[in-house]
C-alpha cells in the first residue's frame, strides 16, 4: 500500500489533488521538498526490511529502524502542520496505524535477530 501511495504521489499528484478539499490541497502544496524523499525512504526501507526478513538477513533490523525513523519524521511533520484537524476518520486510522506497524516491524526484526533466526 505504501509503495502504491508513494508512486501515485510522485507520478500523478494531480489525481490525488482532485480528491482533496481546498484545505487539504493547501497543506499538500505547502509540504517542503524533503518530505517526499523521507516518505520514499520510509516506504522502501520498510519493503526491503520485509524482504530481508523473508531471506533471514540481519539487515532487516537496520532497515526497519531506518524506516521507523523516516515514518516518525513524516508523521510528526503531518501532525504538527495541522493535518490531523482536517483529515477524515478513515485517514486518521492510517495516520496512526503506519507508525504502530512500523514499530511492530522493527520490534519483530529485533526479536528475530536476538533469537538467532537471522543470519
Amino acid at each position: 500500500m505504501g509503495i502504491g501511495a508513494w508512486s501515485t504521489e510522485m507520478a500523478a499528484p494531480d489525481i490525488m489533488m482532485e480528491q482533496m478539499t481546498e484545505q487539504q490541497q493547501e497543506l499538500y502544496q505547502s509540504r517542503p521538498g524533503w518530505y517526499m524523499y523521507v516518505y520514499g525512504i520510509a516506504v522502501f526501507a520498510g519493503l526491503l526490511a520485509c524482504i530481508m526478513l523473508l531471506f533471514k538477513r540481519k539487515l532487516a533490523v537496520i532497515l526497519s529502524l531506518v524506516s521507523l525513523f523516516a515514518v516518525i519524521i513524516t508523521t510528526s511533520f503531518n501532525f504538527f502542520n495541522g493535518s490531523w484537524g482536517i483529515i477524515n476518520t478513515s485517514d486518521k486510522f492510517f495516520f496512526l496505524s503506519v507508525p504502530l506497524l512500523s514499530i511492530c516491524l522493527w520490534l519483530f526484526a529485533r526479536s528475530a535477530a536476538s533469537k538467532a533466526w537471522l543470519r
